[in-house]
Order: C-alpha cells, then structure tokens, then sequence
C-alpha cells in the first residue's frame, strides 16, 4: 500500500529535524553571524563529520587573511559554542558563496 506523498514528507522532515548533525549544522548557519561578525556575509561555514568547519570564502585575500590573522580567534569562538570534542579544526576554502 503506498502512503500520501504528505505523509513521507511529513516523516522526512521530522526525520532530518531531529538529527543531530542535521540540528548541528543548522546551529552552526545559525550562529555564524554572531561568531564571524564582519566576515559572516563573505562566507559561509559547512560542519563535516569529522569535527572539522570548513569555511568558504568569497574572495582569496580574505581567506588568507582569516586562515593567518583571525583562525584562532573564530576556532576558539566555534569551539566555545559547540563545545571541544565538536570542533576539531577549522579551513578556509576560496569558492563561490550560495
């Protein structure tokens, strides 16, 4: 018996809500402006599995910039939201923001 396409959405759903990577990486969007302050609209930060935030940047003098001057300051302030066991490393990729 097939069920209502309403009824696979709905299970769908409540089955990626209450994921937890799913609510990490939700947390992460969702936090990124207050972590990255002035940088937040230049990039954007994607949780992996493995512990480690890569940050895409929009433009390659701004990613050096952050990898060199300002990692520490934003992978203590990661490290703080998500806790230490969370947040493992931190990278700076230059490519488009979406």
């Amino acid at each position: 018996m097939e069920k209502p396409l309403k009824s696979v959405l709905n299970s769908i759903f409540l089955n990626l809500t209450t994921n937890p990577d799913f609510q990490k990486k939700s947390a992460l969007i969702e936090c990124w402006p207050k972590i990255a302050g002035q940088f937040s609209k230049n990039t954007k930060p994607v949780f992996s599995d493995d512990g480690k935030i890569t940050v895409w940047v929009n433009d390659s003098t701004l990613a050096f910039e952050l990898s060199r001057r300002y990692k520490p300051v934003l992978l203590k302030r990661l490290k703080n939201q998500f806790g230490e066991d969370e947040v493992k490393d931190l990278r700076f990729l230059v490519g488009e923001i979406r």
